[in-house]
């Protein structure tokens, strides 16, 4: 990820999609930003939560686990382990 692409996502916003590429870039940060009231802060995680889960639902997985509020979702997820080693041999 290249500094340019770090100010693109600095449009705080929890789910960023790259009109460029297509990639999904997901962060907690501003998951709450704005509540008022903590009833309005677990309003919006749930809401939150529920985005994650239905991007899941569609065949969305992350890449990679998440690193320093930054994880990156793809279809499919992160190839298996096993897949991985494959390429290593060869």
């Amino acid at each position: 990820m290249s500094g340019d692409d770090v100010e693109d996502i600095e449009v705080c916003e929890p789910i960023h999609e790259c009109p460029d590429c297509g990639s999904v870039t997901i962060r907690g940060k501003w998951s709450i930003e704005g509540a008022r009231t903590l009833t309005h802060a677990a309003r919006m995680l749930r809401d939150y939560a529920h985005e994650l889960e239905h991007m899941r639902a569609s065949g969305l997985e992350l890449a990679s686990p998440v690193e320093a509020d930054y994880g990156v979702v793809r279809p499919g997820g992160a190839p298996p382990d096993d897949a991985l080693d494959v390429l290593d041999d060869e």
